[in-house]
């Protein structure tokens, strides 16, 4: 009896062993399949890299490595060995999140220059800013892409402190002006009359071009806050949908958006009073 007992326990223990072969393999087969198809997407990612023209050592890197994993387990698979698919994973999913950091900060970036392109004038003293847009092309290059956001916004910040200084020192010339102007005023009747020639001249003859000048510059900044306004969708969509970006950026981009904006829109009715004012005076 006690024979007995002892052997439908052995019998149950090589069934038990036979179903746990059997699941091993099974795991090992569907970890083999979740490896392939990993390092299928990974050149696949690789090969969207070259063709966008960015580096593409870092995801390179990381491929090599799991591909090396891979044979490594093929070769112990094939002896007999235990094998472990599973280390390869981790690297796909590094070149993975490598690949969504590159085009999100290149997408960045390029918002950055348009941003960039419609705020600042020739007038203005760019070289901070040319600075940091400098910095991030480099980290671009090094394949740095997660220094890339503070960058960026670290240029919107200096794009807004550049054209805030602008305007106080477009303050500071115009006071300047004025006061020269009175000198010159209260200096005799020959200052006095080349004053009033040179004004008499000037309105003779440059008062249609100042009128195109002044259509222009009203233009470029309905174009500018076209442009704006396109960004600022552009940041909602990543924000809101996308969630590319985070709350702070999103906030910190919106409202010197919106502060260019209202400077626009201020400026604007500004410059059509002048313009209506110097057509009135050209039909006089």
């Amino acid at each position: 009896m006690n024979f007995f007992k002892f052997s439908k326990l052995l019998v149950l223990l090589f069934v038990l062993l036979l179903n746990l072969n059997f699941f091993i393999a099974e795991e090992n087969s569907t970890l083999q399949n979740q490896a392939e198809l990993c390092l299928n997407n990974s050149k696949i990612i690789l090969e969207e890299l070259i063709e966008n023209n960015l580096s593409y050592q870092r995801v390179e890197d990381n491929l090599n490595n799991a591909q090396d994993i891979y044979d490594a387990q093929i070769i112990l698979l094939e002896k007999g060995n235990e094998v472990d698919f599973s280390l390869i994973l981790p690297y796909c999913e590094e070149i993975s999140k490598v690949r969504n950091l590159a085009f999100d900060a290149i997408d960045e970036y390029s918002s950055l220059l348009k941003f960039y392109n419609i705020s600042i004038t020739s007038e203005m003293n760019s070289s901070t800013i040319e600075s940091i847009l400098y910095e991030i092309q480099q980290e671009i290059e090094s394949e740095r892409y997660e220094n890339v956001p503070d960058l960026v916004d670290k240029a919107y910040q200096e794009i807004g402190n550049v054209k805030s200084s602008h305007t106080t020192l477009n303050l500071f010339y115009d006071a300047t002006t004025r006061g020269v102007k009175r000198f010159f005023q209260e200096n005799g009747l020959v200052f006095l009359i080349v004053v009033f020639l040179i004004l008499f001249l000037f309105l003779l003859f440059n008062k249609k071009i100042s009128s195109r000048i002044i259509e222009k510059k009203i233009n470029n900044l309905e174009l500018r806050r076209k442009t704006l306004q396109e960004l600022i969708k552009k940041t909602q969509l990543d924000y809101y949908q996308k969630g590319t970006i985070s709350e702070g950026n999103f906030s910190l981009r919106t409202k010197k958006f919106a502060e260019f904006i209202r400077d626009i829109d201020r400026e604007i009715p500004l410059l059509k009073e002048e313009l209506a004012k110097l057509n009135l005076k050209r039909k006089k």
